[in-house]
């Protein structure tokens, strides 16, 4: 398994972080324990990592503000050692606008997308024939008017002083079908479905579905069948789950509470997985520190919350 750090290099986006890159470690298969963590790339905080379809490739953002020349974030390509998980540089490029905090690859293995938070936008960027990357063929970020969010509209387990006055890309990803790509504002509070061209690698919009005023949509997946998408608000600590049509979203029953029943602190959540059968969601809570345990069926139900261990979960993966 690969680990990704924030690194304590200028223009890092958390201050006292200490890693210095990008992270191999060993997983049981027994056990699930990892062990012999091993620095393989040397990377400006690679915050988030996805491997090509074919696994032959890995890209990392670098969750930065300061890439030269336009002071934008950064994306790098590597070459996987099938045999040994070792890293080779391929190249680096700008990642289209500042600090961004989600890649994925493209379902036809010719793009990668990025949601870029600080700069507000989603990029596409041309994947090269040797796994390299290229240009970006575009870049959008969404205006007009904004959810009118404030301190003041706090939900439960909302902290409040959070920003929803720009757009804030936050996760970007293909639906199952691979047809669509479906883009997480959480600054406009905002779910955005695209059409991606193939060929010139623009993005054309097919719909946009608000959420709930200061909910901050932040990550998101889908059911086996793909009629179901599953997105996890951040700054709400709530799950809300969507019919999927035709790139269309249509709410699907209440919103439901990710913390345990009763808890009045502070609360954000971060990552959202669904297991290969579709009948079992894992979110994470940060500062409440667990993983909230969901089955899904005729609606979806939290059904347990296991402490993390340690402090503010960030990802978690299967």
């Amino acid at each position: 398994a690969y680990v990704g750090t924030y690194t304590p290099e200028p223009g890092a986006r958390s201050a006292g972080a200490n890693g210095q890159g990008i992270y191999l470690v060993d997983i049981d298969d027994a056990t699930g324990v990892a062990s012999n963590p091993r620095l393989v790339a040397k990377q400006l905080s690679p915050s988030w990592m996805t491997l090509s379809v074919d696994h032959r490739f890995l890209y990392a953002n670098s969750e930065i503000v300061d890439y030269p020349p336009d002071k934008t974030g950064s994306v790098a390509a590597y070459a996987v050692d099938a045999a040994t998980g070792a890293l080779k540089a391929l190249n680096t490029v700008s990642s289209g606008s500042a600090g961004p905090a989600y890649i994925a690859a493209d379902a036809g293995g010719k793009f990668v997308l990025v949601a870029n938070y600080a700069g507000g936008s989603f990029a596409v960027i041309r994947v090269k024939a040797d796994g390299s990357l290229g240009e970006a063929t575009d870049v959008v970020k969404p205006d007009g008017p904004l959810n009118p969010a404030t301190a003041s509209d706090t939900q439960p387990g909302q902290f409040a002083g959070s920003d929803h006055h720009s757009t804030h890309g936050h996760m970007v990803g293909n639906d199952r079908s691979g047809h669509y790509v479906i883009g997480d504002d959480a600054g406009r509070d905002q779910i955005f479905v695209w059409k991606l061209d193939q060929g010139t690698g623009k993005l054309a919009q097919v719909s946009v579905t608000k959420s709930l005023p200061g909910s901050a949509p932040r990550h998101f997946v889908f059911s086996p069948d793909n009629k179901i998408m599953y997105q996890l608000q951040e700054q709400d600590s709530r799950l809300q789950a969507y019919d999927f049509k035709d790139g269309v979203l249509t709410a699907r029953g209440p919103s439901i509470f990710m913390p345990p029943d009763g808890y009045q602190g502070s609360n954000t959540t971060s990552e959202l997985l669904i297991d290969n059968s579709g009948k079992h969601l894992y979110a994470a809570n940060r500062t409440q520190d667990s993983i909230a345990t969901v089955a899904t069926g005729a609606g979806v139900k939290r059904t347990a919350n296991t402490h993390t261990g340690a402090d503010n979960p960030r990802s978690l993966a299967l």
